[in-house]
């Protein structure tokens, strides 16, 4: 058992400091004590390693590590504090009195309150050790059984005092198409990276044109225009965990078919390491039941989308977060536009996404009435909000069972902000700007502007299975759909 002064200092505030053999103290069991009703090997490290230490490693994006006994004992205190308030894990798809979604979420990393109260068990009773066993290896994040990686042929090097924005043509070289069923963006300088889409060229006079301006994984700068393609195929933000579906949902990549990668840089007037993002694909031949598409909700900047709030500055709607305002909200009501013939479109995922001074985002679907077993209305992803830990919310739930969205339904969302000093990330987004006071704060898409959008998974039917190829045509996808829900690059 580890002494208990070593221990009240390593897991105090006076553990700031380095304390040279912190936690190394060890002294022989008493026979005396009572056995302690929990121990780090046979019950708290297999929690910490399904819920902490996938971030919380050596060379880990976690502040700490809490791979090892000795770690975790000096690091206690500040662990269960923080899962006790629910910080960590992150994960702010919340259940709220006024919210709680259908459907639980796939890979929902929060603990139980029995391991919550395992943990404080544990710290209690003195943090034993108990007998020296192997540690379950944490989940991965990686992407499994990725078949090839699409790489910038000339990386990028980030500078100025003006965030940018970056395209670059990328080749998987599919020359029959496939079903692409996972993706993971990999930022090659997480200091600059804000955010990646990737949209699908498809064969034809774009696609040809681009490839001839812009050559093969050559960026160019990309900032006064949507992204080129027909529609898109992923988001990364901060935080994200890789795209997965399963066999039976996937993306259409046509023969020929090229991506486009925006990247959206965030110098902060500093010179920064070049950049060279990379992705990771996993493709398949197998047909599938759905077809995935992405699309967007938001951002909306006038009525009648754009409610009235109490600080707009006349009588005309405004999105606009003032200074000084420690709860300003933004509401909006977005009808779903016509989505040509399908009948059937249904919510996989949800992916929230403010920046970097909000607080709170939520959205509830209304439709005119019941539809099968879908309500009236429906709360979808909300919650919290914090910009470095972004996520796509994935329904634990069957393909048949997902929520339906159609024409004439109404999306409701409501997005909150902080624009004092008390919220570190306004002084974090001022130290960037080179300003000491909070301004006000438009919509746009800068880092230092603000967003208020939900960003969709969808799963639409996917068209019989012919007997002579492999891919859909083009007349085979829902490019009304794809058209109605297209992120554009930039928000002017």
């Amino acid at each position: 058992m580890r002494t208990s002064l070593w221990g009240t200092l390593c897991v105090s505030g006076l553990a700031t400091l380095t304390l040279v053999g912190c936690g190394t103290d060890v002294r022989e069991p008493d026979p005396e004590e009572p056995a302690a009703r929990a121990t780090w090997y046979q019950d708290v490290a297999p929690i910490v390693s399904k819920h902490c230490m996938e971030c919380h490693q050596e060379g880990g994006i976690g502040p700490f590590d809490l791979t090892t006994y000795d770690m975790a004992y000096d690091n206690a205190g500040r662990m269960l504090a923080k899962i006790e308030s629910g910080e960590m894990p992150p994960f702010d798809a919340r259940e709220e009195a006024d919210c709680t979604p259908r459907f639980t979420w796939k890979d929902d990393p929060r603990l139980s309150e029995a391991e919550i109260d395992t943990i404080r068990t544990w710290i209690e009773d003195g943090r034993a050790e108990g007998e020296v066993a192997e540690v379950p290896a944490p989940p991965s994040i990686e992407l499994p059984n990725v078949t090839q990686t699409l790489k910038p042929t000339v990386p990028f090097t980030a500078s100025g005092d003006r965030d940018q924005f970056i395209c670059y043509v990328l080749d998987p070289k599919l020359v029959g198409g496939a079903w692409l069923t996972g993706m993971q963006i990999r930022p090659g300088n997480n200091d600059v990276v804000h955010h990646v889409v990737l949209t699908e060229l498809m064969p034809g006079a774009e696609h040809d044109a681009i490839v001839a301006q812009r050559g093969i994984g050559m960026p160019w700068d990309c900032s006064q225009t949507t992204t080129p393609g027909s529609f898109v195929v992923n988001i990364w933000t901060p935080g994200n965990q890789p795209m997965q579906t399963t066999q039976d949902l996937a993306v259409p990549i046509l023969a020929g078919a090229k991506l486009v990668m925006n990247i959206h840089y965030h110098p902060a007037n500093r010179v920064h390491e070049p950049d060279a993002t990379e992705v990771d694909i996993r493709t398949s031949t197998s047909w599938p039941r759905k077809m995935y598409f992405v699309g967007a909700f938001g951002n909306s900047f006038q009525a009648p989308e754009l409610l009235a709030d109490p600080d707009d500055r006349t009588a005309i709607p405004e999105f606009r977060i003032p200074a000084g305002a420690a709860d300003h909200d933004e509401h909006m009501r977005i009808t779903i536009p016509a989505l040509g013939d399908l009948q059937n479109v249904q919510l996989y995922s949800a992916n929230p996404h403010m920046h970097m001074v909000g607080t709170h985002i939520s959205a509830t679907l209304e439709r005119p009435s019941a539809r099968g077993s879908d309500p009236k209305t429906e709360c979808l992803a909300n919650g919290g909000w914090n910009f470095d830990w972004q996520r796509t919310y994935i329904y634990d739930t069957t393909l048949d069972k997902l929520p339906t969205i159609q024409a004439g339904d109404v999306l409701d969302l409501r997005c909150k902000w902080n624009n004092t000093m008390d919220n570190p990330f306004v002084q974090r987004a001022l130290a960037d700007a080179g300003l000491g006071a909070p301004v006000p704060i438009n919509l746009g898409e800068g880092s230092l502007d603000e967003m208020c959008l939900e960003i969709f998974g969808l799963a639409v039917d996917a068209p019989p299975m012919p007997s002579a190829r492999t891919m859909p045509t083009v007349d085979q996808l829902p490019m009304q759909l794809m058209n109605a829900m297209r992120v554009p690059a930039r928000v002017d």
